[in-house]
């Protein structure tokens, strides 16, 4: 057993304790932003046999005007389709999408220390320090945050970490390299068909890996590889492209989206205006990964002027240089649309903590050997590892199964909204209720309920704060009055029975 052997146990025990920690405070919570709760509804309307692979159906209200159609061109449907197994599986709950998140996470999680096996040869004393690059996921503010909220992001990056994995494996072993070079390229079409164009950025792969590993570069062998991603993935669209419901959706998701976004005629956001407006993306990435960064730089001052003895450890430079231009590769290329969110960085998360774990791992090394702790103070480490994981679990069943506290009062009104108002029916609001993103998504994902306006004259008409008084009068005189049910954001209304009976004569 190698003198690092102790802390590996050490440091998956902590980094259990503090990802579980994260990942808790929101994945066993109810509640969750828009996007998510969107892409749960439709897998669980395709659960029930409301749309299908090619035409996946939300409601047909929506809150943004590019969706036209009943059928959601937004987003290609892989996510909505393997969601919807969970569903079928699971049943329709709040948990069903948490469980979906969770295995996504935990799968990207197992590629992670797959990946970190690959990078780091098996003589190197850090081979089993597969618990650093997941640390140090766990300290990217935007974890806690991503991983929990059903994005389309991380079901990519899966995919995308699948297509990096297999390319290197084929690349490792020249002499068999058929059976990596097709799983590489059937994960690569599953990215595609998750987040579109955005998954591409694993073309990168070989001619990043010659650069970092090689001298003198392999340039026959890196474009070989290139092409080898890009024809197969380019065949097998090709051929889903002669599948006339596949050519049609993906038609229409390319003009809706790609190309709207490419030309800026999708959504404007306030943080990407000005001149440095498209580096927005890049500055998300740096906040995200400035604790790592802090933490380099405190391991190499502690090296620099306490360390004691001249313990070597070596370099893990070449996979850090990889995975550090990989990270980049995903993020850079979106300076080329101002339509830039924070959660697009999500898929470069994994790559930059593989590339500076890499980067800290061996300094960490040389400062944890020449302190040469005692067996009675690595077992203690070992015991607090081990409390702090039973103190995050107490967390977790503490917190599980109550509301986000951001989300307390939506949650409520739309589960007392649900008691009154049948499922798949239609609910009036106020005109400018209907840009509502929250009350959309959660109506919708809760309720099976899409939204209207008034001159539709439906059943049950639901007002704000500030429509109420402009709209009281109108409600009125069409037969509508208040339902007695306590909401703290809405007001119901009900047309009376003599209303729908004129309207049904």
């Amino acid at each position: 057993m190698t003198p690092l052997a102790p802390y590996r146990r050490i440091g998956w025990l902590f980094t259990l304790a503090w990802g579980a920690f994260v990942l808790f405070r929101r994945l066993l919570r109810e509640g969750m932003w828009a996007d998510g709760l969107t892409y749960a509804a439709i897998a669980r309307n395709m659960a029930i046999g409301k749309g299908s692979f090619w035409s996946p159906v939300f409601a047909s209200s929506f809150w943004l005007p590019y969706n036209h159609t009943e059928t959601f061109y937004e987003h290609p449907p892989l996510l909505f389709y393997l969601q919807s197994w969970f569903f079928r599986l699971l049943g329709d709950s709040y948990a069903t999408e948490r469980v979906y998140c969770f295995v996504v996470f935990a799968l990207i999680i197992v590629l992670m220390v797959q990946l970190w096996r690959q990078a780091v040869p098996a003589t190197h004393p850090l081979h089993r320090w597969e618990w650093l690059p997941v640390l140090l996921l766990f300290t990217c503010p935007l974890t806690e945050w991503t991983y929990e909220q059903n994005y389309l992001d991380v079901t990519m990056s899966l995919f995308c970490l699948l297509t990096v994995k297999y390319t290197i494996a084929g690349w490792q072993n020249p002499n068999r390299p058929l059976l990596p070079a097709v799983l590489a390229v059937l994960a690569l079409l599953a990215a595609f068909l998750t987040k579109g164009p955005v998954s591409l950025h694993v073309l990168a792969v070989p001619g990043l890996y010659t650069l970092a590993y090689d001298r003198p570069l392999k340039v026959g062998k890196a474009v070989g590889w290139t092409l080898v991603l890009a024809g197969g993935f380019g065949g097998l669209l090709a051929l889903l492209l002669l599948y006339d419901p596949a050519r049609i959706f993906l038609q229409a998701y390319f003009n809706q989206q790609v190309m709207a976004a490419l030309s800026g005629k999708r959504e404007v956001f306030a943080d990407t205006a000005g001149p440095l407006g498209r580096t927005y993306i890049v500055q998300v990435l740096l906040k995200n990964i400035a604790p790592s960064l802090g933490l380099i730089g405190l391991v190499w001052l502690l090296n620099r002027f306490w360390r004691n003895g001249s313990v070597s450890v070596q370099s893990l430079s070449k996979a850090s240089w990889f995975y550090v231009g990989l990270g980049l590769a995903t993020t850079l290329p979106m300076m080329v649309t101002t339509k830039q969110i924070d959660y697009y960085v999500v898929i470069a998360l994994p790559y930059m903590a593989l590339g500076l774990a890499a980067w800290l791992g061996p300094s960490l090394a040389k400062l944890l050997l020449s302190w040469s702790l005692a067996k009675p103070a690595l077992k203690t480490m070992t015991a607090l590892g081990g409390l702090a994981c039973l103190a995050t679990v107490f967390y977790g069943i503490r917190i599980a199964g109550t509301p986000y506290h951001s989300y307390r009062t939506i949650l409520s009104d739309v589960y007392r909204i649900g008691t009154v108002v049948p499922p798949d029916t239609k609910l009036g609001v106020c005109p400018d209720m209907m840009a509502s993103v929250l009350l959309h998504s959660y109506i919708q994902r809760y309720n099976r309920l899409e939204m209207t306006t008034l001159a539709q004259k439906p059943a049950y008409f639901l007002t704000d704060s500030v429509c109420r008084v402009a709209q009281e009068e109108e409600l009125r005189r069409a037969g509508y009055r208040p339902v007695s049910v306590p909401l703290e954001r809405y007001v119901l209304y009900r047309r009376s029975e003599g209303s729908l009976l004129t309207k049904s004569l």
